[in-house]
């Protein structure tokens, strides 16, 4: 066969794969397990979870479906072995309305309505509340708080017109710092 044919026929079928492959449209959900770090290619973020928690697959947890908003996305569970501990990780497209809603206009606004949301019999202590941003430049807005004694978090980054909230629960606050610390370092590749 003719070299120039064969050569030809190489570059027709890396053309025509590599147009299928980019003609999938990308989704919020576009993340996976690589080594220790969660990895969505549609944010292009990175995500190092505490080696005391293991990552869960997300179909084998029972989740009300579909969620009642089209635009929340579950991406990513890890948990404390077999304890109801751990962090879970959500995409909320911002200033998206709803019928109950005009929707979550930051950070800030995603932690205020967590708040609102506590009831008395929560026992909720706020016990600090800021807002900052990380070493990438992604900003943050943090909370963390006890109800009935268990520490936990509501941290949320906005990304690319998404907010990334991660809701961390643990037996205890050097736990809880643990994955703070690993949220915080989260890196968003420009």
């Amino acid at each position: 066969m003719n070299d120039n044919l064969v050569r030809f026929r190489i570059l027709a079928v890396t053309l025509f794969l590599t147009l299928v492959s980019a003609s999938r449209a990308q989704m919020p959900t576009d993340g996976h397990v690589e080594g220790n770090s969660y990895v969505n290619s549609y944010f292009r973020l990175s995500y190092a979870w505490p080696r005391m928690l293991n990552p869960v697959d997300n179909s084998t947890l029972r989740l009300p479906q579909p969620s009642p908003y089209a635009n929340e996305f579950l991406l990513f569970v890890a948990r404390q072995g077999d304890e109801p501990y751990g962090v879970v990780v959500l995409a909320e497209k911002l200033n998206v309305r709803t019928p109950h809603s005009n929707g979550i206009r930051d950070g800030s606004d995603f932690l205020d309505r967590l708040i609102r949301g506590f009831k008395p019999e929560d026992q909720a202590v706020i016990l600090s509340r800021k807002h900052f941003t990380n070493g990438d430049g992604i900003p943050f807005d943090e909370f963390d708080y006890t109800t009935r004694g268990e520490y936990s978090s509501g941290i949320a980054a906005e990304v690319g017109g998404y907010l990334i909230a991660f809701k961390c629960n643990a037996k205890s606050s050097a736990d809880l710092a643990q994955m703070t610390k690993s949220i915080v370092a989260m890196h968003v590749q420009k």
